[in-house]
């Protein structure tokens, strides 16, 4: 018997972010991923979608040109009524359980982690680190974003 995928590749990952401006700087400008779409979206219809009566929502879609796919969704959300934006319980600690990671792969993980270094909002866990095995040496950097979200950068050199 062949079991078939449930679904396509993954569409989109959405992060909820406090300010959107903030997660472009790290997301477009230093990881270099693309706008593909921006759009504002607000009315009973949208907020209904989060649980809320009112609200307004700022979209950008980020991600590689061409590609309906593997896109990161960054939404800010205001505006909200009855109630605020609710906030996770320790979004500064890594790992949790129901946590999610988002991981890139990246030639540049060294380059990368001296800019995050400067760059506000944004925790440093682990690296970069270098493993190696028979085939070549892994680089590794983890860290939190703006909104506490994991990040983990990638890179591999192949052994000579």
């Amino acid at each position: 018997m062949t079991v078939s995928a449930v679904a396509p590749p993954l569409k989109r990952v959405t992060l909820w972010v406090r300010n959107l401006e903030r997660s472009l700087v790290l997301y477009r400008d230093l990881l270099g991923l693309e706008v593909l779409e921006e759009k504002q979206l607000q009315g009973a219809a949208i907020a209904k979608m989060v649980g809320l009566e009112e609200a307004s929502l700022r979209i950008v879609h980020l991600g590689r040109p061409g590609e309906s796919f593997g896109w990161i969704g960054l939404y800010e959300i205001r505006d909200t009524a009855p109630r605020p934006m609710g906030e996770t319980g320790s979004p500064r600690q890594f790992p949790l359980y129901g946590q999610a990671t988002l991981v890139f792969e990246t030639s540049r993980v060294s380059e990368i982690a001296t800019r995050l270094a400067a760059l506000e909002g944004v925790t440093i866990m682990a690296g970069p680190t270098a493993y190696a095995r028979a085939d070549g040496t892994f680089q590794e950097l983890i860290f939190l974003d703006p909104d506490g979200i994991p990040v983990s950068l990638m890179g591999f050199t192949p052994a000579v």
